[in-house]
């Protein structure tokens, strides 16, 4: 995907297991099929027996229609076991979609997958499951958004 505006989502990895996705928009139920499944190819690709470390920036979003929200609860659900750690950021001034987020991921039940409102707590949630070169480009990731 490119990383234009109109691409829905970007999904890369940089250094490590650090997996960068960046969320413009999800709009459909197969958007999130493949959004989810672009996150589980990177994943894939680590090496041998190693779970992805997820920095996840919704930032640029807005809030998720009803069958949306069912597919990531869903499929959230099916990369629990994927994930050693998931760090959501929404941005404080989109409460709705923060709250949104929130339910989501609390219906998805993975204790280690949290949504924040700001980066640095989202980094603190990361920083102990990363590397020193993979927290440093979280935080490039981070502040590479406006």
């Amino acid at each position: 995907m490119d990383d234009s505006p109109s691409a829905p989502y970007l999904v890369e990895t940089h250094v490590g297991r650090l997996v960068e996705a960046r969320v413009f928009k999800l709009a459909t139920a197969a958007e999130v099929d493949t959004y989810i499944g672009a996150i589980a190819a990177a994943v894939q690709r680590l090496p041998r027996g190693s779970n992805g470390v997820l920095c996840a920036d919704h930032r640029p979003a807005e809030i998720y229609p009803q069958p949306v929200t069912d597919r990531l609860t869903e499929l959230f659900q099916h990369m629990n076991s994927r994930l050693a750690r998931v760090a959501i950021v929404t941005g404080a001034e989109k409460a709705t979609l923060y709250m949104q987020l929130r339910r989501i991921t609390r219906e998805a039940c993975y204790e280690a997958r949290q949504v924040f409102q700001d980066t640095p707590p989202a980094l603190d949630h990361l920083e102990v499951a990363l590397m020193p070169d993979e927290l440093s480009r979280a935080r490039v990731f981070l502040a590479s958004w406006p």
